[in-house]
């Protein structure tokens, strides 16, 4: 039997959930309900950007896919003094939004999920689509909180993001697959954070030789379904193909809205994506001789899709007559409140 006041003591234990994007990092404060074993945010997110920081480059330009995935496989690494510096300035931002956040608070453990392939060690970076690498994310990480707040804090791990994600929605007393047995869960933003929940068990995607990730499932015309039906993918269309560059996803669908055939191409691809993408998982739980009870779309696409009036939101209902419910999650913070969660659980 806990004791009351052990039981306080542990409630009132804080940890810090940050998840880090390709352009800014967000921090939640949450607690943890011993009662409910769910996770709680505490109090508002705050949000850095990258681009506060004096090194960020917005110009940057990542090395060549294929170039990072050589060098990951031998384990050597070519990096240029900008891939560096962007890198650096993005852990300044992580360190800077860690000492804002421990300021007034008695934080005691931080989790952090971040975009990419990690090194074996979980402890760095090796493949970055959009973004610099950092195989020593971790060490600097941890030697600039150091020098900031002695041993009081540190980061165990890089947890992966779209795996943060689905924990949020599972773990979160906000979460909208808790008590949800079989699920599909689909995160949009730079790319695709992809979940699935079986029997009750979050399925591991990146190793499992029946599943294939966003970026991994090839649709009939060449392209990934991540390609296709990621913001950051509908984005990297337009721009490599018209001079007029688009900052968002917005601009492309008022583009599209406007009659433009080639926006409205990009439109058409992603719900076709969309749908693809589902039809793969459906099979995977048939295959296991069930069915999903709803399939979750969260981050930036959720928040797209809660707008039914947006050409994108149109089609995927168009084209969508599945009799599995979807649901949005439009709370940004679920990658880092599943951060948080993670930091909690290794703590035992």
């Amino acid at each position: 039997m806990h004791s009351r006041k052990n039981i306080n003591s542990m409630r009132n234990k804080l940890f810090l959930g940050l998840d880090g994007g390709a352009t800014k990092v967000l921090a939640q404060t949450c607690e943890f309900d011993l009662k409910s074993t769910l996770i709680t945010p505490n109090g508002k997110h705050i949000e850095y950007s990258y681009n506060e920081s004096n090194n960020f480059d917005s110009t940057f330009k990542p090395t060549r896919l294929l170039q990072q995935q050589k060098e990951a496989k031998k384990n050597k690494y070519t990096f240029s003094k900008e891939e560096e510096k962007q890198s650096s300035s993005i852990i300044d931002t992580i360190v800077k939004i860690i000492l804002s956040s421990v300021k007034n608070n008695k934080i005691s453990h931080v989790g952090l999920c971040f975009p990419g392939i990690k090194t074996t060690n979980f402890d760095g970076i090796s493949i970055m689509a959009n973004g610099p690498r950092s195989i020593d994310m971790l060490s600097q990480l941890n030697q600039k909180i150091k020098s900031k707040l002695g041993h009081r804090l540190s980061i165990k791990t890089i947890y992966d993001d779209s795996e943060c994600c689905v924990i949020g929605e599972i773990k979160s007393s906000l979460g909208k697959l808790k008590n949800c047995k079989n699920a599909i869960y689909i995160g949009g933003g730079t790319g695709i954070a992809d979940g699935i929940i079986l029997n009750n068990k979050i399925i591991d995607i990146k190793n499992h030789k029946e599943l294939k990730r966003s970026w991994e499932l090839i649709m009939p015309n060449h392209e990934s379904v991540e390609q296709c039906l990621s913001l950051g993918g509908m984005i990297n269309q337009w721009n490599s193909t018209k001079n007029i560059p688009v900052s968002g996803t917005i601009e492309l669908f008022n583009y599209a809205r406007s009659g433009d055939y080639f926006a409205n191409n990009i439109i058409e691809k992603a719900a076709k994506a969309f749908t693809f993408l589902i039809e793969k998982r459906i099979k995977f739980f048939q295959s296991h001789n069930t069915k999903p009870e709803k399939i979750v779309i969260g981050q930036r696409l959720g928040n797209l899709l809660s707008d039914k009036n947006n050409p994108l939101s149109k089609l995927i209902l168009k084209n969508y007559n599945n009799q599995i419910p979807i649901e949005i999650s439009t709370d940004r913070r679920t990658a880092a409140i599943g951060a948080a969660y993670k930091a909690n659980e290794n703590i035992k």
